[in-house]
């Protein structure tokens, strides 16, 4: 920043950047006293230097380090260099340059505090007085904000007071033991969703709907909240930062309530195992001694060191009697090689539960549950406690009521009541974790036939043969269950794809294919199968159980031995997919693939950066058919390996006439992950590069943001062979799915796209608006290239121009184009936007 001042201080000119880096327009400042940029407490030190200048001599130079404040209120730290000189026409002007100095002030300040709550954790000072530094060192580092630390207690599942040096008391004590959840203020529901929460306006969120009154009548207006983490990754607190204005957290807040968030969870951690281990020595003897479970301590050979009461009640045996024997004498001899096991993992340092049978001293047989634990003596594991409970009745009483509360007594398979309780499961456990889960419905086709011929004794042993039959072909991936009669079912839980279902079908199809053998008689039987999907379908699972019943009889009605998936596009397509798939792989050969491109332009310039490559299909009979239906058809079949070859030469041969037209533009093209896994994939790459003359960073490979959760070493090996090469790498649908940033910076990816439905909400959606502010800032931080999708007004245009979003495509610009018409409009650009 550079300013020109003359002897009283005015400023006679200012450069561009300084007046736009200040908040303000050159004509703005010009005119005005230099103190008008400095912050209130540092005026004073300012007017001093300027005064000492003044009665200095020509060519004095001053320096000078003190805040300077922006119009938008932010204090930034700035080195100052003055220098004092005469014009032409014999003024005295003082020459002003400086340089902002945040960045090495704000490191200095984190490595103090740091260093300063280290160590005091080292100290082991009292968990509220280094909770309570914390806090105050970051209001000393950014004092805008007041800081609260909650402490969560398992028990009661509440956030309580830890540390708030500068909240008012009143609005402590209103908040302390608030209950975590979905919508409990900042902090409940930080400490619920396990994530960084912001509430920039305390008085319209919804999550503030039960606490705002008590914040606003203390001023407090925004609230953001960080959950505080264990070295588990278990919540143990909440970091709550508090302003009293409406407003969002800066990158310089995120970096600094991070950091000591990670430290107050050191501290909280530390003060836990400590008080665990005050009490674990004073519960020690009463826990051995008085322990209504039996526990045996045993040496490494299998002898007893040690019992305590309960252990000679359980075996019958007096403890003299007990110390005399081995753990040989007392577990039924085949349970013993798990006994065994167990307990040597244990000495191992590698504990784990474990049921057996005990033989007491009067004969009977006793079902044990047993956690054993290893006895460590100066750092050395020297024997091993087993802790056991008596669990024979209940075992007794839950083989009964299991037996015929939940299986089928038939087939034993699961009956109705735990097919329920299964697919429950698998659809709480699919919520959680973002997955997949199908119901197949299936009804052994013409059945009724063989109860009518060979009677109902036949017939049993038939649907006997054919669970099993089912059973074996689902394995782990799934329960199987009889519902009634013929009619079974099938949940398969945590799928990330519904192919994985339908793969499932096809294969206890294809086991009907052999008949069903009963002594000498052979039948031969088929079976149509329904499937229905959570979430695509409902969460109910009657609803589910209905639609895969609705889509079985589909089957029936289109002939039987198939399959169908209760979903409307799906049914339609289905036969229409089977015509097309041959057509498909004729496709190239028969020249009714062709390609379009959609040109993806400079946000500043509106100049062509690029040409997104893009695949159409036109059926002799059926006309365009859409990329929707037969790119997944590829991808099922394989097939998309061979047209993505096709489209990257298409791409390379254009991209070589529009060279020698003298256009310079980038060709990215899209790759599915089946491309991808083929070990070869690099290789062919190279191979085309060279046969086309076609530069490496000329080509940008998309590839979808979900593609990077595989961890298949050959998909790694591929992409880091390709940047190896020099091609570039774009991440498309940026946002939509689980990439990992670790794959961003180990892959030294070019470009990330931001997906169109966020773009879609900008700039008017507060949600869209953050996170398209989020991808391009992450994408400048990594140096990244960072393009929208899906532009289609000139406002939202404005606004990814404003935030430094370098490149964009959509509707806007241009719609795909063939390649005659992306000629013309290279030559003569984006006419609309000139």
């Amino acid at each position: 920043m550079q300013f020109i001042l003359d002897i009283d201080g005015h400023i006679l000119d200012v450069n561009e950047f300084a007046a736009r880096y200040l908040g303000y327009e050159r004509e703005q400042l010009i005119g005005q006293s230099a103190l008008i940029v400095v912050h209130p407490d540092d005026k004073e030190k300012v007017t001093t230097q300027l005064k000492q200048l003044r009665d200095g001599q020509l060519g004095d130079m001053h320096h000078l380090e003190f805040r300077k404040i922006k119009r938008n209120g932010e204090i930034i730290y700035v080195q100052e260099t003055m220098y004092r000189m005469v014009t032409e026409d014999s003024k005295t002007i003082f020459l002003v340059s400086c340089h902002n100095v945040s960045a090495e002030k704000k490191t200095k300040e984190l490595l103090a505090g740091q260093k300063k709550i280290l160590e005091f954790v080292a100290k082991e000072m009292p968990l509220s007085y280094i909770l309570c530094e914390i806090t105050r060192t970051v209001e000393t580092i950014r004092p805008h904000l007041l800081c609260s630390i909650l402490l969560l207690n398992d028990e009661t599942n509440r956030l309580y007071h830890g540390a708030a040096p500068s909240l008012p008391e009143k609005y402590i004590e209103a908040i302390n033991g608030c209950q975590i959840g979905p919508e409990v203020g900042s902090c409940g529901t930080a400490a619920f969703r396990k994530e960084f929460v912001i509430v920039s306006d305390i008085s319209t969120d919804p999550l503030w709907q039960h606490y705002k009154e008590v914040a606003l009548a203390h001023g407090l207006r925004s609230c953001w909240s960080l959950p505080i983490f264990s070295s588990t990754k278990k919540v143990i607190g909440t970091f709550g930062i508090y302003q009293r204005d409406v407003s969002i957290p800066q990158e310089e807040d995120l970096e600094v309530v991070s950091t000591f968030s990670a430290l107050a969870g050191l501290a909280i951690e530390q003060a836990q195992i400590k008080n665990d281990l005050q009490e674990s020595r004073q519960h020690y003897q009463s826990l051995f001694e008085y322990n209504k479970d039996a526990v045996f301590s045993l040496h490494l050979d299998g002898t007893f060191f040690a019992v305590n009461r309960a252990a000679a009640q359980l075996t019958g045996y007096p403890r003299h009697e007990l110390l005399k024997i081995t753990l040989h004498d007392l577990v039924v001899p085949d349970d013993l090689p798990k006994v065994l096991d167990v307990l040597t993992d244990t000495a191992n340092g590698y504990s784990r539960h474990l049921d057996f049978r005990l033989r007491h001293k009067n004969g009977t047989v006793l079902y044990i549950n047993a956690t054993p634990v290893p006895v460590w003596i100066n750092k050395k594991i020297i024997g091993v406690s087993i802790i056991a409970k008596d669990i024979t009745e209940r075992v007794e009483q839950e083989q009964r009521v299991r037996e015929l509360a939940y299986y089928d007594p038939l087939t034993k398979l699961a009956n109705r009541r735990l097919f329920y309780d299964k697919v429950k499961k698998a659809i709480s456990e699919a919520k959680q974790h973002n997955k997949t889960v199908a119901l197949l419905y299936m009804d052994i086709d013409r059945f009724k036939y063989v109860n009518d011929s060979l009677g109902h004794t036949i017939g049993d042993r038939v649907l006997q043969t054919i669970s099993a039959l089912i059973q074996e072909r689902v394995g782990q991936k799934g329960t199987v269950a009889r519902m009634s009669g013929d009619e079974f079912t099938v949940v398969l839980p945590n799928l990330q794809y519904q192919y994985e279902a339908i793969d499932v079908a096809k294969h206890i199809l294809r086991a009907f294919q052999e008949p069903v053998r009963l002594d000498e008689l052979e039948l031969f039987l088929t079976a149509s199968i329904g499937i229905s999907f959570y979430p695509f379908h409902s969460d109910d699972v009657d609803t589910l159980l209905q639609y895969a019943d609705m889509a079985m009889y589909e089957v029936k009605r289109k002939g039987k031995n198939d399959y169908f998936v209760y979903e409307e596009t799906l049914l339609q397509q289905k036969l229409p997919n089977l015509i097309l798939l041959s057509d498909l792989h004729k496709s190239i050969q028969n020249n009714e693939l062709s390609v379009v491109y959609q040109p993806i332009i400079d946000v500043q310039t509106k100049k062509v950066e690029a040409m997104e490559t893009l695949v159409r299909w036109y059926h002799p009979v059926h006309g365009h058919v859409s990329p929707g239906q037969f790119i997944s058809l590829a991808e099922e079949t394989g097939f998309i390996v061979t047209m993505g070859e096709w489209v990257l030469r298409q791409a390379c041969e254009q991209h070589a006439v529009w060279r020698k037209m003298g256009f310079s533009v980038r060709m990215a093209v899209n790759i599915s992950v089946k491309e991808l896994l083929d070990p070869h994939f690099a290789k062919r790459i190279e191979w085309i590069l060279l046969e086309k003359q076609l530069s490496p960073n000329a080509l940008e490979l998309e590839i979808t943001e979900s593609m990077m959760i595989y961890h298949e070493s050959v998909i790694l090996t591929n992409l880091t062979r390709l940047k190896e090469m020099g091609v570039r790498l774009s991440i498309d649908d940026f946002g939509t799915g689980y990439s990992s940033l670790a794959y961003l910076k180990r892959l030294e990816v070019d470009t990330v796209k931001i997906d169109q439905s966020f773009i879609a909400d900008c700039p008017h959606s507060y949600y869209g608006s953050v996170i398209t502010n989020t991808i391009i800032s992450l994408a400048h931080h990594l140096r990244m290239n960072v393009i929208a999708e899906g532009v289609e007004t000139l406002e939202q245009l404005r606004y990814l121009e404003e935030r430094g979003c370098q490149e964009a495509q959509g509707y806007l610009f241009s719609v795909p184009l063939r390649a005659e018409e992306a000629t013309q409009l290279l030559r003569h650009g984006i006419r609309h936007l000139k």
